[in-house]
């Protein structure tokens, strides 16, 4: 025993010291009893404990109310040096509080802190990355998105972010494992896949959404639980129809977004009419999306079924 207790009072000090709050809680709690214990002794039957902690802590801070003061000199020996450790501990444990906040902040605006509460989270950076920030943006989503970049952003990006490499601890710090749709949105097809692995693997709940240029890796992303994927065609396809059907180009480039003042939506209203739901959501009826992914227009008078989707245009105020 006379070997061990040292050894274990200096890890548990060696462990206090890396939770600095912490310990200089325990030294404020252990002045603040001594310097009531002592002035208790000495001002015994004056004071009660109660007025003897009420006496230390007003000192303690400094305030000195003066409803309570020492009447001999061992009393006032007491009162001094527990203004003086008082005032100490008080200095110290606020500054290390702010420097606490004050850090956490800093981490947060360089992108090294952990992000939390979020719903959506984007992975990647680019021009597609940053079109998706914009759009959730334009949605309202600013406080419920995330973003994973592996560089600094240039300005403020609307949205809280985080620095890293693609990695299952970047992830974790960006709280992949929680949200409820990851974007991935690199321009490389094997980071996107990585990505959406990782994802996959510590959250299989999500929505999983990503780019994908090559038709090969579409079928990749698929096998492994990838639902929703962008190829990269579907871009060519627009710049075919802006050649010869430049207002079709157009509505699509214009529709898909909310910054625009119309916005397409999809609605599930298994049951209803489709003239209902439009009337409800006072917008209008596009198409209709069955539960195998085929598409069919919209008719007033089609009663939606279980699983299928009803795709809306509609105006954004």
């Amino acid at each position: 025993m006379i070997f061990v207790l040292p050894y274990k009072i200096r890890r548990i000090l060696s462990k206090l010291a890396r939770r600095r709050v912490l310990l200089l809680a325990i030294i404020f709690v252990f002045f603040w009893f001594l310097g009531a214990f002592l002035f208790y002794i000495t001002e015994t039957p004056k004071v009660s404990i109660g007025e003897s902690l009420y006496w230390a802590l007003i000192t303690m801070s400094t305030v000195g109310y003066g409803d309570i003061v020492p009447s001999n000199s061992s009393a006032r020996a007491v009162a001094a040096a527990t203004s003086v450790f008082g005032i100490a501990t008080y200095t110290l444990l606020i500054s290390t509080l702010a420097d606490f906040f004050l850090g956490a902040t800093v981490k947060a605006a360089m992108g090294m802190g952990r992000l939390k509460g979020k719903r959506f989270l984007v992975v990647g950076e680019g021009p597609a990355c940053e079109e998706a920030i914009k759009e959730l943006l334009a949605n309202g989503y600013s406080d419920e998105t995330g973003w994973i970049r592996e560089s600094q952003p240039k300005g403020d990006p609307g949205v809280d972010f985080i620095i890293g490499d693609l990695s299952e601890d970047t992830l974790k710090r960006a709280g992949a494992d929680k949200v409820g749709h990851v974007i991935i949105c690199y321009d490389d097809d094997s980071k996107n896949l990585h990505a959406a692995a990782l994802s996959r693997r510590l959250n299989p709940s999500a929505s999983i959404v990503t780019l994908a240029k090559d038709a090969l890796m579409v079928e990749i992303l698929k096998e492994i639980g990838v639902k929703s994927i962008v190829p990269l065609s579907v871009l060519g396809r627009l710049l075919a129809s802006s050649a010869f059907e430049p207002a079709v180009a157009t509505f699509i480039a214009d529709a898909t977004t909310a910054r625009s003042g119309v916005d397409l939506i999809e609605v599930e209203a298994p049951g209803k009419f489709v003239k209902d739901v439009e009337n409800e959501m006072n917008a209008r009826a596009v198409a209709v999306i069955d539960s195998n992914r085929e598409i069919e227009i919209a008719r007033a008078e089609r009663r939606l079924l279980s699983g299928e989707k009803l795709v809306m245009l509609r105006k954004v105020k």
